[in-house]
């Protein structure tokens, strides 16, 4: 059976594997230590299939222990879903996308909370927000467009020990046009 990329990317498991991935390269080993809460085996089919997907690449190879232990990476621009390919799901599937998307990011939310002192939350920089904005059709894509590029910016940052590691996520939604 083969997934449409959507399908691929937008499974709670796979999510976090492409976020805990994001910008760096990392082993099954590593992998599994940083989400310790899902089954190895659960986690190895869903490499596998993000590999066969071409979302995964393997960037590097090492023999350990006698085994072959291959290092994994995102590929560039794997990890998006193109105008085209958004345009390819049906509304029902961009609900079950966008839950599943949500309440990844409510996943993500819950771990750090748990994890942190309430006390420190604005200091380590978690900050969200709702804003209500009016744009034209142009302004909104130069809007996007601005913020595309700055994020771009940023995720070109390589890890670093001076570097803290952000989830950054963004929602635009149009609304009912009323007046």
């Amino acid at each position: 059976m083969t997934q449409s990329k959507s399908d691929l990317l937008l499974h709670p498991v796979r999510m976090r594997l492409v976020t805990e991935l994001a910008g760096r390269q990392m082993t099954p080993r590593q992998l599994a230590a940083a989400m310790s809460d899902v089954a190895q085996a659960t986690l190895y089919r869903h490499i596998r299939r993000l590999l066969d997907g071409g979302i995964f690449e393997v960037v590097a190879e090492q023999v350990v222990n006698g085994a072959t232990e291959r290092t994994y990476g995102v590929v560039s621009g794997s990890a998006r879903l193109t105008a085209d390919e958004m345009q390819s799901v049906s509304a029902e599937q961009h609900v079950r996308y966008f839950s599943t998307f949500a309440a990844a990011l409510i996943d993500t939310f819950a771990r750090y909370a748990q994890q942190s002192d309430p006390a420190d939350f604005a200091s380590e920089g978690l900050s969200y927000n709702r804003a209500v904005i009016y744009l034209t059709d142009e302004e909104r894509i130069a809007f996007q467009t601005q913020i595309i590029n700055l994020v771009g910016q940023v995720m070109a940052n390589q890890p670093a020990l001076e570097r803290k590691r952000f989830t950054l996520a963004s929602v635009t939604i149009p609304e009912e046009r009323v007046l």
